[in-house]
């Protein structure tokens, strides 16, 4: 009779890697150029973001300055007198007051304010106001204004004025740039006739007459 032996299988996996094949990994060289990539591409996006967040803030502040002196034409037509929008030069802080307002006599920084005859705010960080684009363009608009500058005078009947001409005569409209210091500025022009503002690109469309 013949007896036929079983093999049996171990109880553990005594299995070997066959030499010469390679355990799946990353070499150091491999790994340096993958950060290198990633440094790259961060130092190419950083910029890019970064002039987005800007835009979108200038962006920003020209929706803000329109709203803030739309708020100052109607305080001047409910309450039946001049109101007058003012910013400091170099600064993004801004005030609407009555025109003969005691206000305008400080410029110290008392923070936001929201009150039926005042409001006090300021811009989105880093954007500045300026009574020249070159002021913002150059880099050189940031050291801050020690008087509030005129930038218009909201009437009762819906116009608007500008500041005195020094003859006795004021002028009818008024133009003001703001932006980030070291970059083209936008600029706001009041219209005297009707007191209607408007935000534009004079690099694009001239500092308009």
């Amino acid at each position: 009779m013949t007896h036929t032996r079983l093999r049996t299988t171990p109880a553990t996996d005594d299995r070997r890697i066959p030499r010469g094949v390679r355990r799946a990994g990353y070499t150091l060289f491999e790994l340096l150029v993958v950060v290198a990539l990633i440094v790259l591409i961060a130092s190419l996006s950083v910029p890019y973001f970064l002039t987005m967040m800007t835009d979108a803030r200038i962006s920003a502040a020209g929706d803000q300055i329109r709203a803030r002196m739309a708020d100052a034409r109607s305080m001047a037509l409910e309450q039946g007198r001049p109101y007058r929008f003012a910013f400091l030069p170099g600064t993004g802080r801004f005030q609407i007051a009555p025109d003969d307002s005691s206000e305008w006599n400080s410029v110290q920084d008392e923070g936001e304010v929201e009150q039926e005859d005042l409001i006090r705010g300021t811009l989105p960080e880093g954007i500045i106001f300026a009574t020249d684009a070159s002021a913002i363009r150059g880099g050189n608009g940031t050291s801050a204004g020690n008087s509030w500058q005129l930038a218009g005078v909201f009437l009762p009947e819906g116009g608007a004025r500008g500041g005195d001409n020094g003859d006795g005569t004021t002028g009818d409209d008024v133009t003001f740039y703001f932006g980030k210091s070291g970059i083209a500025p936008l600029a706001v022009r009041l219209r005297g006739l009707t007191g209607t503002v408007r935000v534009f690109d004079p690099d694009l469309e001239g500092d308009q007459p």
